[in-house]
């Protein structure tokens, strides 16, 4: 499996079989040793790039903080942070596809 979007279904799906806690910095360190075990075979490699701006303008952040860190600061605790995560996610992606399809359009 070497798609970013695959992965974080994955995770979605069955967090306790990825991740040892069911936490935002638990997602963050899985998903950064997974990309770095073979960086150019993944595809989608830009996907968390984007999420990171989006959360940035959507929190207008004017830190360097990622976007695992955002998401923990505006949670309640790591648990929660970790729902949020896959809600925005989905947002995002949705906003992502929403904003192709204009693109289309025009």
């Amino acid at each position: 499996m070497n798609s970013v979007l695959e992965i974080i279904s994955q995770i979605k799906e069955r967090p306790r079989m990825y991740l040892t806690e069911h936490s935002i910095s638990c997602l963050r360190a899985f998903l950064d040793g997974w990309y770095l075990r073979d960086p150019e075979s993944v595809t989608e490699g830009s996907v968390l790039a984007d999420f990171q701006d989006w959360i940035v303008e959507k929190y207008k952040v004017k830190s360097s903080h990622g976007w695992s860190q955002i998401i923990r600061f505006y949670s309640q605790d790591d648990y929660d942070a970790l729902d949020r995560f896959f809600e925005l996610f989905e947002s995002w992606l949705k906003a992502s596809e929403d904003s192709k399809s204009d693109d289309f359009v025009d």
